[in-house]
């Protein structure tokens, strides 16, 4: 599974987008996941802005499951910079739990309607 690490242009950064991008990829990878950088081939998305703005994410909406990160927010939650990487990884495994959930529902469904009455 591939996650794209989406940057701003960085014009007002409130942030060290540069550190916390590396902090995603070293854990992403450790996790298994295979990390790019601003591609819109991705199964997930982590868009990274540098201040309230979110451009990141305004100027590059993609349908991939993804989270959001705006200056010291994370999906619009205030964290703290110190908090970011963790809540983030906190919302894709939340996504990752979601999709595995409806594939287990579709299954069942599937495999229920299937069975003969």
């Amino acid at each position: 599974m591939t996650v794209s690490i989406q940057f701003c242009g960085g014009c007002n950064p409130r942030i060290d987008r540069g550190q916390i991008a590396r902090e995603l990829q070293q854990a992403l990878v450790g996790m298994g996941f295979e990390v790019v950088f601003n591609s819109r081939d991705a199964d997930r998305v982590i868009y990274l802005s540098g201040c309230m703005s979110g451009c990141a994410y305004k100027f590059n909406p993609t349908d991939p499951p993804y989270v959001t990160v705006a200056a010291t927010t994370v999906d619009g939650e205030e964290v703290g910079e110190a908090r970011i990487v963790p809540e983030a990884l906190r919302k894709l495994k939340q996504i990752q739990e979601r999709q595995e959930t409806e594939l287990l529902k579709e299954r069942y469904m599937r495999s229920d309607a299937a069975e003969p009455t």
